[in-house]
């Protein structure tokens, strides 16, 4: 269980601080997610930023601005930017790692730090234990102990509004709005807190009861259901939360089970053959590598995953197959199964994803020039001084010698025989 390690936020503005603390935010402003602001050093490691934007209605997340140990990173639901050039996935460097696993965008810092988005509403950050008592920000100081020091200022509790203000990071051209939430009054408010109740404790999430308390959960999804009105869609507002507590429950160490249907909180289709699981090992199983997700410890997570006994073909993208379905890559050539090339003395057959090669009949020549310019039978060429008897070459317990002087000597020898053959040439 890492989750107390875990900042989130998702939804129609809401937030949950490293401490475990919920609030909701309803403004459009940039601000700093999580920094490191309390560093030994002084030097500030990370800083992550976020702002929402409004969707027909729907809050989204429209930037993500990161700063890891140096590299600055921006991410927008079209583009991913670093060191203000734009990359495509995956990509690395020295200090980060950044690639697509199953419906998220994952962010790795070596410095101790995970992030994953779902492109959408859905963000979080994972921070190693080490920076406990060190980062500011709507995500809170990480020192394990609910509302202290966030919203409490001396001695007072301090107003949502008010957290925010502290983390607000506006550009000098920027402006942001407030969001009405709901309405002032909420006439379904016992039937919304009955309809949370029930979905957050079904039999779905019977894992996740010991794990996580579903109290903050409840009133984040009475609030969601608030804001929805009488509308006909009502239930469906709920489904951003019910998603935030079944990521929260894997975080915690639970494994939540399917709770969506067709007709409540369906997902949209699953890329090519891909199915839609709300517990999914993310190191996936490819052809590249058929066995990815054996030694697997990282936590379940939502997504869209390949069936049982197929895999990924990331070789042509081609959705889930079969494992000896699974085409090879060579020199940037893809091979299909069965399929074969020829290499020095070589010859490789693709099987299953993976090369098999089998040695073949062929010569090699090992030639020393001037009595120091050697030349080996696989063609690395250096100079070597000596005036001693040295090996030139040997096969079981046959022995070839030489003298250092000005001749050429020429060996050759056929692989799979012991069969050897000099000249002797002038200079």
């Amino acid at each position: 269980s890492h989750n107390r390690q875990v900042c989130s936020t998702w939804g129609n503005y809401h937030y949950k601080t490293y401490d475990g603390d919920f609030f909701q935010l309803p403004y459009t402003c940039n601000y700093v997610l999580t920094s490191l602001c309390k560093s030994r050093s002084g030097y500030e490691e990370f800083n992550i930023q976020l702002q929402r934007k409004e969707v027909d209605g729907q809050a989204t997340i429209k930037k993500v601005s990161l700063k890891l140990d140096g590299t600055f990173v921006e991410l927008t639901q079209s583009s991913i930017n670093v060191n203000g050039k734009k990359v495509t996935l995956p990509f690395g460097q020295f200090n980060i790692f950044m690639e697509r696993t199953n419906s998220y965008v994952k962010i790795t810092a070596k410095l101790g730090l995970v992030i994953m988005w779902n492109e959408d509403d859905a963000l979080s950050v994972e921070l190693d234990s080490k920076f406990q008592n060190q980062t500011c920000g709507l995500c809170g100081d990480f020192n394990g102990v609910q509302l202290y020091d966030e919203f409490i200022l001396n001695g007072f509790q301090m107003k949502t509004i008010d957290y925010g203000e502290l983390s607000k990071m506006n550009g000098p051209t920027e402006t942001c709005i407030e969001v009405p939430l709901q309405a002032e009054n909420c006439e379904e408010q016992v039937l919304s807190e009955s309809s949370c109740e029930e979905f957050l404790t079904s039999s779905a999430f019977s894992s996740c009861k010991d794990l996580i308390s579903t109290d903050s959960f409840v009133e984040a999804c009475m609030a969601d259901m608030c804001h929805c009105g009488n509308s006909n869609n009502s239930e469906s507002c709920i489904c951003q939360t019910i998603s935030e507590y079944s990521r929260q429950c894997a975080h915690a160490g639970g494994v939540p089970q399917k709770w969506r249907t067709d007709q409540f909180c369906s997902v949209e289709t699953c890329p090519l053959n891909m199915k839609y699981q709300e517990c999914g090992s993310p190191c996936i199983n490819t052809c590249s590598n058929p066995q990815g997700n054996q030694h697997c410890e990282e936590h379940c997570i939502d997504g869209c995953f390949c069936p049982a006994g197929t895999v990924f073909d990331d070789i042509n993208q081609s959705g889930c197959v079969a494992v000896d379905q699974c085409s090879c890559l060579h020199n940037g050539m893809s091979y299909k199964p069965g399929e074969t090339y020829s290499r020095t003395c070589q010859e490789c057959t693709c099987k299953g994803g993976q090369w098999s090669c089998v040695g073949l009949d062929c010569p090699g020549t090992c030639s020393i020039e001037g009595g120091s310019h050697i030349t080996t039978y696989d063609g690395k060429a250096y100079t070597f001084h000596g005036d001693c008897s040295y090996v030139l070459s040997k096969v079981g317990h046959l022995k070839y010698n030489f003298q250092a002087s000005k001749f050429i000597y020429i060996a050759q020898f056929m692989h799979r025989s012991n069969s050897m053959c000099f000249t002797k040439k002038n200079l």
